[in-house]
């Protein structure tokens, strides 16, 4: 029986904070003064890494974590609600092991955008920017390549499992900041990450002089201007040597190295592996982890027809296990507080369900789970109405999310990056965050 009690939620600014921003009024600061200062100021430890399940497809909020069991029938649903760590706050029954683990997380009910269509709506949650037809904004991924890129790792800055999600890439940076994808399963058991061995045959030593052989011939092309192409192409080619060559880089990714109860105990399923798999390259000093579950269907999470049994029965249950698993893993391992979580899909789905009994594109409302990083545990931000299709408390938008992610992870969302033709543009652009989330 689920509680009575009322889950915390983003309520609106304290009495300090009023003051706080009426001061700032006072003397001529408005809001995006104050966001500016708040993301310029140093505070927290910035996280080491941001791990990024992306649920393809779109999941349904309604059958996942923002139930309407009062909602009429044709709205509702098959699924029964269950109490949660949180008291107050109710999941659908398919996801019984993230529902013990609220207290380490929060939930934005609130997740809002106009975009319905899968490739808009993607490049929308994956950038915090609208899709424009004049530039393709970068992965929040390669962003973060681009702003760590001293970091001491010969891990790639941003990698993919088991492969990259769709305007999770560069966009009008270089290439050289796409993830890198390993184009493999993890649950396989033959399970080997493409490219990350030297072919037979060619030892350490021979790779080196053929390095070093490229870069005699690179230097007889010096006079010729250099290109974004090139660029990017000896950036690739410095990584690979970096990952074919660094034994710690190369163990990162050998799931054999654990043992079988660990693997186990994410799931021996292609999101479970691959959650595990995001802990350790995290561990190892990578510093953008996409996990992109696309369940096993062709459609993932893009439940037209059967929402239901599919949901229950094949891709809740492999997620459920997955993500309470990792979010318990990081904590026990003292990285949870390092690391931050997104648990999100590039919409939700409508309240009616169609008559091949699905659920549609639905983009006004959607559910988004953060954790780690120094997130609040157990809190709730934003609600939707009781047909849960828009929100009617505390609307979050993906340029809003954007803002959270990178200042988490000691990146200025202010900080402005170069377009082709040379124009500035920042990295967030006309966001509101929500307070709570900020630090």
């Amino acid at each position: 029986m689920t509680s009575n009690a009322t889950p915390r939620r983003c309520a609106g600014p304290s009495r300090r904070s009023f003051l706080t921003v009426g001061s700032l009024g006072f003397l001529g600061l408005g809001l995006d003064d104050w966001l500016r200062l708040r993301a310029a100021t140093p505070s927290a430890t910035p996280a080491r890494g941001c791990i990024l399940i992306w649920l393809a497809g779109g999941p349904s909020h309604l059958d996942t974590f923002d139930p309407k069991p009062d909602a009429p029938a044709d709205l509702k649903g098959a699924f029964k609600t269950i109490a949660t760590a949180t008291p107050g706050l109710s999941f659908t029954e398919v996801f019984p092991k993230l529902a013990r683990v609220t207290n380490r997380l929060t939930l934005i009910r609130s997740m809002t955008s106009p975009e319905a269509d899968h490739n808009r709506a993607a490049h929308h949650l994956l950038t915090g920017y609208r899709p424009s037809p004049a530039l393709v904004y970068p992965g929040y991924g390669s962003v973060v390549s681009r702003m760590r890129e001293s970091k001491q790792s010969a891990l790639p800055s941003s990698i993919a499992v088991p492969d990259a999600p769709i305007f999770s890439t560069s966009g009008y940076l270089s290439s050289a900041y796409d993830p890198f994808s390993i184009q493999a399963d993890p649950n396989q058991a033959n399970f080997r990450v493409r490219n990350l061995t030297p072919p037979d045959r060619i030892t350490l030593e021979r790779l080196s002089r053929r390095r070093e052989m490229v870069k005699a011939l690179d230097a007889f092309a010096l006079e010729a201007p250099p290109t974004a192409l090139s660029a990017s192409r000896d950036q690739f080619a410095e990584n690979a040597y970096s990952l074919l060559t660094s034994g710690a880089a190369q163990a990162a990714f050998k799931l054999e190295d654990e043992k079988p109860a660990i693997r186990d105990r994410y799931g021996r399923t292609t999101v479970g592996q691959s959650c595990l798999l995001a802990r350790r390259l995290i561990e190892a000093g990578a510093s953008f982890v996409t996990v992109n579950d696309r369940g096993t269907g062709p459609l993932g999470w893009d439940t037209h027809v059967q929402n239901f049994p599919t949901i229950k029965n094949t891709l809740a249950p492999p997620l459920d296990q997955a993500a309470s698993t990792l979010i318990e893993d990081l904590a026990e391992r003292g990285l949870l507080d390092q690391t931050l979580l997104v648990i999100m899909g590039e919409f939700g789905r409508t309240p009616k369900i169609n008559p091949n009994a699905g659920r549609d594109h639905h983009s006004r409302a959607n559910s988004v789970i953060v954790a780690g990083a120094g997130i609040p545990g157990g809190l709730v931000i934003g609600r939707t109405d009781p047909r849960g299709e828009s929100p009617v408390e505390s609307p979050v938008t993906p340029a809003d999310l954007a803002w959270v992610l990178y200042q988490r992870l000691g990146i200025d969302p202010e900080h402005k990056l170069l377009a082709p033709d040379g124009r500035p543009v920042r990295l967030v652009d006309a966001a509101r965050p929500p307070k709570e989330l900020m630090l």
